[in-house]
């Protein structure tokens, strides 16, 4: 018997796919938390990942995650774009627009609500100077260090159609993890930007959904596209392998 999976079993295998250690994979692709877009006017994080609001009264999808009040969402540049030195260079459909950054200070972090095991895995740019990023088990990184502090350093040129020095977003990993509270970020503030924070799925960073985690506001409909298109090919397919079979 011929076996149909639907729209709707199709879209839970897609949100709901644990991770290693049973969990639902995590992306933080930091889109929407600014209010408008292109923008100058950076959001503060906040609790946008934690049920509830950035400092423009976004909202996002409750990762249980919370950020301190110096990480901000960055403006990434679109084609001949000026609201930040940074982008993607027309590299990320589903990550274009916001970013991970630091409005002071020299260092970061982000707080889980609940201790995080697994792995990390991110995509970021570096100028000027050298970042970092590092886990520990307490929060707003304090306690003990569960990770070497990972130098990174610039990974490509500048975009300049995109007027953008901080882009062309390297892969990164922080390895595995078990009980971290919290995430240090470390660097100069405009001189690096952190993007797709993915967590459980291994060393290699994903884009933010529908390719993997629960969808954030907006992601819907790239999948609803792609769920259409995937839908007439199959269609377009039994309608030829009908009129082959009626030749034969």
């Amino acid at each position: 018997m011929r076996r149909t999976l639907t729209f709707a079993g199709f879209a839970a295998a897609l949100v709901l796919t644990p991770c290693a250690a049973g969990a639902t994979v995590m992306v933080l692709g930091f889109e929407r938390v600014n209010a408008a877009y292109p923008s100058t006017s950076y959001a503060r994080i906040l609790n946008f990942y934690s049920g509830g609001t950035s400092s423009q009264a976004t909202t996002g999808t409750n990762f249980g995650i919370s950020f301190a009040a110096n990480a901000v969402a960055v403006c990434l540049n679109a084609l001949g774009g000026s609201c930040s030195n940074a982008s993607t260079g027309g590299l990320s459909a589903t990550s274009s627009q916001g970013a991970l950054g630091l409005d002071s200070g020299t260092s970061t972090y982000l707080n889980f609500t609940s201790a995080y095991t697994g792995a990390i895995a991110f995509r970021y740019q570096v100028i000027g100077s050298v970042a970092a990023i590092q886990a520990f088990d307490g929060l707003n990184g304090a306690g003990t260090a569960l990770t070497a502090a990972l130098p990174l350093f610039n990974t490509a040129p500048g975009c300049a159609a995109y007027n953008a020095p901080l882009c062309r977003f390297g892969p990164g990993g922080l390895g595995s993890v078990t009980g971290a509270r919290s995430i240090v970020f470390s660097g100069l503030p405009g001189h690096f930007v952190f993007d797709d924070l993915t967590f459980g799925a291994g060393n290699d960073p994903l884009p933010p959904p529908p390719f993997g985690g629960v969808p954030e506001p907006g992601a819907w409909a790239l999948m609803l596209l792609g769920f259409a298109g995937l839908g007439a090919g199959l269609r377009r397919r039994r309608h030829a392998e009908a009129s082959t079979l009626a030749r034969i």
